[in-house]
């Protein structure tokens, strides 16, 4: 038997994995353009919170650039919702595997669009899809578990293992996000008194019911802010061990998995966790696979088992579509650009270098430094609020909440079915800009004076945060420093 190659150990996957990698990705497109498709006026319209004319003219510093979406081509309602079918037709070929190079391509342009046409509520899982569906492009997730697979056409692989730059792409990816987000970590919180996840959980905007059940247990969340920076920076040279490699990744993935299960029961992290658990998908060995074959006949699947799958096997280099020195290339920039962010982070300058326009353009743009390098020390609430002519307040997504009481827990379901409304106000906090604020609490002033009578009309809209400061572990604060500010308020001209 010759001897392996270690470079095709690390970066050749199994095509199985492709494909169920492939279902997972598109399940999360076609849930997240449900969950958008419930706000569609109010997010995508010109009557809605973000009209097109302020992007024309002032740039959301973390997004897509306008000027490629098809989104901005029209305001209307109908336009937008002709384009979310168009995207929910492609995210089915994706799923069936059906023209799947060019379901990928048209999902990712069309995702594109979207996130160019509403900036404001955009979240790590939509950072980490629009760059898979990307790498996707390059490698073939229409292999197995697909309708092209069954076709009569159907390319014939004599291995179940592929390697290419593509695979390639996919692996460092992966790597990237997790390293780049522990670099950051070196707050004290972090790295000194490892108490980071306590204070995050205090933060009241994004921790679930089992988040502040959690609080009670100071020296378990000093564990898991522990295992957090293990794991993040551990990870990635775990997963280009060329040793070991089958099993290094089968402990990985149930270690991950469990990782990002564990964010979905404490906070509120959109589909985040859903999404890294769908890329993790990718690294199950093709030992994983024999495995499931001696139960399941995945015949009925057609082409799964006309190769054994076997790590014995080598590799099949596959060639790469256009020039070979494109994915290298764009790796050494997303690495490039990774390393900047630590410099000059998106929310410090208003200034797009060349770096940033061309991430923008590919969709490769991307900050992972979460809760990094500090921790925000208190409870933090933040809710658009009108004023009436009395001066009474009232809270414009949910009239009957009082976000002023000394309840810091705040149950999100009940005030925002649609999460992404209240990510909106977040990204208006953590990205202060004039005109994004002003457009936004124009549209709710006057939907709120449009349907309500007129004793109950307001005469002013505004973005409140409130922040509570959290007690360190062990303690409590008799009178904790409670601090209200205004970040925007507008005020229509009479």
């Amino acid at each position: 038997m010759s001897r392996k190659n270690h470079l095709s150990e690390v970066f050749a996957l199994d095509l199985r994995s492709l494909g169920l990698f492939r279902i997972g990705i598109s399940l999360i497109l076609l849930y997240d353009l449900l969950l958008r498709s419930f706000e569609l006026s109010f997010f995508y319209t010109d009557q809605g919170a973000t009209p097109r004319e302020v992007l024309w003219h002032f740039p959301f510093p973390m997004g897509v650039v306008w000027w490629i979406s098809p989104h901005m081509l029209s305001g209307s309602f109908a336009w937008q919702a002709f384009l979310f079918v168009l995207s929910g037709l492609a995210g089915v070929a994706l799923l069936l595997g059906y023209k799947t190079r060019w379901a990928i391509a048209i999902s990712w342009f069309l995702l594109m669009g979207s996130h160019a046409r509403q900036p404001m509520i955009l979240q790590g899982n939509d950072v980490l899809l629009r760059c898979a569906l990307f790498w996707s492009f390059f490698i073939p997730l229409g292999a197995r578990f697909s309708l092209d697979s069954l076709s009569k056409t159907a390319t014939t692989y004599h291995s179940n293992r592929v390697l290419s730059w593509g695979t390639a792409a996919i692996i460092l990816q992966l790597c990237i996000l997790y390293f780049n987000a522990a670099i950051p970590k070196i707050s004290y919180e972090w790295r000194g008194d490892f108490n980071a996840l306590y204070y995050v959980l205090n933060i009241d905007y994004f921790t679930k019911p089992f988040g502040y059940w959690l609080l009670q247990y100071p020296v378990i969340l000093v564990l898991m802010t522990k295992a957090t920076i293990l794991f993040e920076i551990s990870i990635p040279f775990i997963l280009l061990m060329p040793l070991g490699n089958t099993y290094l990744r089968l402990i990985s993935f149930a270690i991950m998995v469990g990782f990002h299960l564990g964010i979905y029961m404490c906070m509120d992290v959109g589909l985040f966790s859903l999404m890294c658990i769908a890329y993790w998908l990718v690294f199950l060995p093709g030992l994983f696979w024999d495995k499931v074959a001696t139960f399941i006949p995945w015949k009925f699947l057609g082409s799964v088992t006309e190769v054994s799958g076997t790590e014995e096997n080598s590799p099949e280099v596959l060639s790469t579509p256009g020039p070979r020195w494109l994915i290298p290339c764009l790796l050494i920039f997303v690495i490039a650009m990774n390393n900047q962010r630590y410099l000059n982070p998106p929310m410090v300058s208003d200034e797009a270098t060349v770096m940033d326009t061309f991430g923008r353009i590919t969709g490769l743009d991307q900050y992972w430094a979460m809760f990094s390098p500090g921790v925000l020390k208190d409870g933090l609430k933040i809710w658009a609020e009108g004023t009436k002519a009395d001066g009474t307040k009232v809270n414009l997504f949910n009239p009957n909440l009082d976000n002023r009481s000394s309840d810091r827990r705040m149950v999100w379901v009940k005030e925002d079915s649609y999460a992404r409304k209240r990510f909106l106000i977040w990204g208006l906090y953590e990205f202060p800009r004039d005109p994004f604020s002003r457009a936004f609490l124009k549209m709710m002033l006057e939907e709120w004076n449009l349907t309500h009578k007129a004793e109950e009309q307001i005469v002013s809209a505004q973005i409140v945060s409130l922040k509570t400061q959290t007690a360190p572990p062990y303690e409590t604060l008799e009178s904790p420093t409670i601090s209200e500010k205004i970040l925007m308020q507008y005020i229509p001209l009479p």
